[in-house]
């Protein structure tokens, strides 16, 4: 049999003096009428990736692109066909844009991309421009001492640099577990309406109290045959290995994390994977990636060296 060979397109993410993103919405009658997506379309044989861009954005939108610059590959090998979008940042263009092949045009902040139903192989773009570089896993509460948690965990997400969250209570009483979680994301919402709100494992309590998404564990991962929240939820994935990855994203997840970088007290027999290991497995995804496991914000240097999207860190993060 055949197989069907991989089709090169590219997009362009255009962002405007607020730091808005430009989509377009796909036309009545093709392929995912309706959708939001990346303007940007086919590489023609012998054409260079950046040079089909400008042509591309001249014929959709009606500009002239000026100065590009690489912002990530997904190579997408689900449905409905295989892919390789070159996704380029677009830092200035003359023209105004124009819905020339699309129906509409939306400027749209990265935080709300989310909301915007998008082609499958859009979200891997759309999740690198909207979540943040440092994620907050939170340790795991003392049954007797909820308030006292809930104050720390107010404290914690006060840092103007912290932009992700998830509340991880796997030791706690399941009758317990309501009560702190609708606790935790009224005080997120009244301080940090930006931030994002994760919880681990609880698809039920994500979608009763409105959480922005949920962390699913790895044993979750393995035995899910479905993505567990609409698209306008943010999906993440406990991975520990390249097959783990390739599970998340047949998920259709968001995101993932890859653990344990280094030996953690939490993991203490567990193979730490190191920064070689995490950088070939990170490569071989098309998600968004946090290194987990004894890093901090000081190691997000190493960690985008890496191919990692940014860290994520328990007592690093929790003070």
């Amino acid at each position: 049999m055949q197989s069907i060979p991989t089709l090169p397109v590219v997009a362009g993410i255009l962002t405007d003096a607020d730091g808005r993103v430009l989509i377009a919405q796909r036309a009545p009658g093709g392929s995912e009428a309706g959708k939001w997506e990346f303007a940007g379309g086919k590489i023609r044989p012998g054409e260079r990736a950046a040079d089909a861009l400008h042509r591309e954005l001249q014929e959709e939108l009606g500009i002239a692109a000026g100065a590009i610059e690489a912002h990530s590959l997904v190579r997408w090998r689900g449905a409905p066909r295989a892919l390789n979008l070159h996704a380029f940042r677009v830092r200035d263009w003359s023209g105004e844009p124009r819905p020339l092949e699309h129906q509409a045009l939306a400027w749209v902040r990265p935080a709300d991309l989310i909301r915007y139903p998008m082609p499958a192989p859009d979200r891997p773009i759309r999740a690198r421009l909207a979540l943040p570089p440092q994620y907050l896993i939170t340790p795991e509460p003392n049954a007797a001492a909820i308030d006292a948690f809930v104050e720390r965990f107010a404290r914690a997400i006060e840092h103007p640099a912290l932009g992700l969250v998830s509340l991880r209570a796997k030791s706690l009483a399941p009758d317990a577990l309501p009560g702190l979680a609708e606790k935790c994301l009224a005080r997120a919402r009244a301080q940090r309406p930006d931030l994002i709100v994760l919880i681990h494992g609880e698809v039920d309590l994500a979608q009763a109290f409105g959480f922005d998404g949920v962390h699913l564990s790895s044993r979750q991962l393995r035995e899910l045959t479905a993505r567990p929240l609409p698209e306008s939820r943010w999906v993440f994935a406990s991975c520990h290995s390249p097959a783990e990855l390739r599970a998340a994203q047949a998920l259709l997840a968001d995101a993932a994390t890859l653990s344990p970088l280094h030996p953690t007290p939490l993991h203490p027999h567990s193979q730490p994977l190191g920064w070689q290991r995490f950088a070939r497995a990170a490569g071989g995804s098309w998600l968004p990636i946090y290194a987990l496991g004894g890093v901090g914000p000081a190691d997000l240097g190493v960690a985008h060296a890496a191919g990692a999207h940014g860290i994520a860190a328990m007592r690093a993060l929790w003070s």
